[in-house]
């Protein structure tokens, strides 16, 4: 009886530490300029306001966007920051919109990003870095010269980077190679030179006969490459059908700090390019 007393001591202390915490934080004033919905969009900022903003990530980057679970740490970081940048596709995806809806702090600004197609590609991720600077200006404006010339340079990189890295490919011969891939992966993966002869959804959303018909049509094709999306949750798929397709699986990242040592975009491409390049050679040697 006395240790269940005890716990229950304990039990009230805890909740009542964070009851107090989350009041505090409540009245505080902002500590984080803005929180990003993604680690593409922290990364831009990181990048155009070069430490006049400071920037946090509410969904980590190796995680699907519409099924992480926010934690309470961060429904209380966003209540303690001036703005929320979030993917025009993060608007209707209900943990996004539950951690806004428990936050009290009826000053948060909302900033919704409004481009389509896949970030990684370079011309998207250009476009993107535009919209946030855009949106910069708008919040900052006594530093909005500054935010220009940043978003200037760093598109200019991004579409040089992206001219070296699609050299990369085409010199690894990856033009025209039959593949299958993931839904959220398509956009990249064609720009890359792929040809995307079927795509898939998450998959443990998979029926039986559907992963039948993905293996029919990539037979028919002759898919050298299985390509999955490391925020979708699952990479069995690749290894569950490589056989019957005679197809090397890979999966590759749509986020920057996804997989290791891949905390910005230029990292994030080129580890990307790493893993399909050494899948096709894979290939090339088992079946080609």
């Amino acid at each position: 009886m006395r240790k269940n007393i005890l716990i229950g001591v304990l039990m009230a202390a805890v909740v009542a530490a964070l009851v107090t915490l989350l009041v505090l934080t409540q009245h505080a004033p902002p500590s984080t300029d803005i929180m990003a919905g993604s680690s593409l969009i922290a990364n831009i900022i990181e990048d155009v306001a070069d430490g006049k903003l400071e920037t946090e990530t509410l969904i980590p980057p190796g995680t699907c966007p519409g099924h992480y679970d926010v934690k309470p740490s961060e429904i209380v970081a966003l209540n303690n920051s001036k703005a929320l940048f979030i993917h025009n596709f993060q608007q209707t995806y209900e943990n996004v919109t539950g951690a806004i809806q428990a936050v009290e702090n009826s000053d948060l600004i909302i900033v919704v990003l409004n481009v389509t197609g896949n970030w990684m590609v370079p011309s998207v991720q250009a476009e993107a870095v535009d919209r946030i600077a855009q949106a910069l200006e708008q919040m900052n404006p006594e530093n909005a010269a500054y935010y220009q010339q940043r978003a200037a340079d760093r598109v200019q990189t991004i579409l040089d980077y992206g001219d070296d890295v699609k050299n990369r490919l085409q010199q690894g011969g990856v033009d025209g190679v039959k593949v299958i891939c993931a839904e959220m992966q398509a956009g990249f993966v064609q720009w890359a030179g792929f040809d995307v002869v079927a795509t898939f959804g998450r998959p443990e959303d998979l029926t039986p006969a559907q992963v039948a018909d993905l293996i029919d049509e990539a037979q028919e094709a002759g898919a050298a490459l299985i390509i999955d999306n490391l925020q979708s949750g699952s990479e069995t798929l690749g290894p569950a059908i490589e056989q019957d397709v005679e197809a090397i699986p890979v999966t590759i990242s749509n986020f920057p700090g996804g997989l290791e040592d891949t905390g910005t975009w230029e990292k994030a491409i080129d580890r990307n390019v790493d893993l399909l390049l050494a899948a096709l050679n894979e290939w090339e040697e088992q079946y080609g």
